[in-house]
């Protein structure tokens, strides 16, 4: 048998894993799971699941059963743990953490289909994105459609690498992948939780932002030093304190953001409508019933605020703006 080159696709190892592959119906869409363990864990992501009332899992031979129970959740990840109410009908995929592939390397997206046999999707890594300590993830160069979430995706050598997801971000449809060492940690439960508790994550899947859309006069009177100045504190805010909120340290975050909003609103009297979009922020927050939605009322207010500087630096004379670089951003984090 002629030796497979490096670019070729590990053909056994995707034909091994098809029968493991689950399409899961879920309250009229469709979504991809697969069998992670012997004793039925069925692994997917949580936000296809979340809120969902009726979910039916077919598998690969035909088999149809009724979902019923969740094993695990890892809202931060978006991962969910269902459990099949019967025994698999074929070996569970080996979900054991593995080295991630690097930048340029191909990937395997296997998404569930109606029959035994799945979708095959090739893909790039475009980058590893590091978050922080919670997460790290792969980003893929094309996007995914949405029923592709919840698919193993394989590397050159055929082993299961992460959890697909159809993700946006910053209003940008983004191909991702969960690796596998956020999943190992879920399968070691025997919880049989009901259906009711995704609609916690549901809540908040489906939150709207409320950015204020500022005008440039809000900054009138303003000097690009002082500019940059504020845009740095923000970002140092939101670099610190988006981490913060991922790793469930919600109220650290809040806080985090309030004492930001008001030194600012402190050190800068003499433009005073940054002050005014500050008060208005922390004002927000007075009538919100916890520090998740105070948390990001903030947010939106820090995000409403980089916005107009950005705009109000752009629109600044060629030299000015050339003396100084812009400060950076701050990261844009999932959530």
């Amino acid at each position: 048998m002629a030796e497979r080159s490096d670019r070729s696709p590990p053909r056994d190892a995707l034909v091994q894993a098809s029968p493991s592959l689950v399409l899961l119906e879920v309250d009229g869409r469709c979504a991809s799971g697969f069998i992670a363990t012997d004793q039925g864990h069925l692994v997917t992501s949580l936000h296809v699941v979340a809120g969902a009332r009726h979910i039916h899992a077919v598998m690969a031979d035909g088999t149809r059963a009724q979902v019923d129970h969740i094993a695990a959740m890892d809202d931060r990840r978006d991962l969910a743990v269902l459990r099949l109410p019967l025994p698999p009908p074929a070996p569970p995929l080996d979900v054991s953490p593995v080295s991630l592939p690097g930048e340029g390397d191909t990937v395997y997206v296997l998404r569930a289909m109606a029959g035994p046999a799945p979708e095959i999707r090739s893909q790039e890594v475009r980058a590893v994105q590091v978050l922080g300590d919670w997460l790290t993830l792969l980003e893929l160069t094309r996007t995914l459609p949405d029923d592709a979430s919840g698919s193993p995706v394989l590397d050159m050598r055929g082993a299961v690498v992460g959890v697909a997801t159809a993700a946006l971000a910053n209003g940008r449809a983004l191909g991702l992948v969960i690796p596998t060492r956020y999943v190992a940690p879920l399968l070691r439960t025997s919880s049989r939780a009901p259906l009711s508790v995704l609609e916690a994550p549901r809540r908040r899947a489906g939150r709207v932002r409320q950015v204020p859309q500022h005008p440039l006069s809000l900054l009138e009177g303003a000097t690009s030093d002082a500019l940059e100045s504020i845009a740095t504190t923000l970002g140092h805010a939101i670099n610190t304190g988006a981490p913060a909120y991922n790793r469930g340290d919600v109220d650290g975050c809040y806080r985090l953001y309030a004492r930001t909003a008001e030194r600012l609103i402190d050190s800068c009297e003499a433009f005073p409508g940054a002050q005014l979009a500050l008060r208005d922020g922390l004002r927000r927050c007075e009538g919100l019933p916890d520090s998740d939605d105070r948390a990001w009322a903030l947010r939106d207010t820090f995000d409403g605020l980089l916005d107009v500087i950005g705009r109000w630096l752009q629109v600044q004379p060629e030299p000015a703006r050339a003396t100084r670089p812009a400060p950076p951003p701050p990261k844009r984090y999932l959530n």
